[in-house]
């Protein structure tokens, strides 16, 4: 039994310790409280997310009612001109900043275009195609 105790300690620990924290508030975001990406949201279904400077590198739109199913998003990386679809994992703008850092692509509030390539292989699941 302590063995367990410890062991779900130790895991627990490891998560905070190495997890980051995401907020959103008033149209930014903030990774460990600092200000990285600020959000413009021009309709529900069209989120722009720009570097501090302004600069437009992240493109998310929500797609209903096609041919390719009932839901589904777009995610454009918009200075790369890549972009991928998800309709299995419906990204909200938390989600996807969560999903970001996690992979190591969106670093020190830009995006690491090394990662992109395999960040793409990884997720995309070509609805469109």
């Amino acid at each position: 039994m302590k063995k367990l105790l410890f062991t779900v300690t130790i895991f627990c620990i490891s998560i905070v310790a190495f997890g980051q924290e995401i907020k959103i508030k008033d149209n930014t975001v903030f990774v460990d409280g600092k200000e990285c990406l600020k959000i413009n949201v021009s309709d529900p279904n069209n989120i722009t997310f720009l570097d501090m400077n302004g600069k437009e590198i992240i493109f998310l739109k929500y797609i209903h009612n096609t041919k390719y199913g009932s839901v589904y998003c777009k995610i454009t990386f918009l200075e790369q001109k890549k972009s991928f679809t998800s309709k299995n994992y419906i990204y909200t703008k938390k989600l996807l900043i969560k999903r970001l850092v996690a992979e190591k692509l969106l670093e020190n509030c830009s995006i690491n275009s090394d990662k992109l390539d395999v960040f793409l292989l990884k997720f995309d699941e070509n609805v469109e195609n």
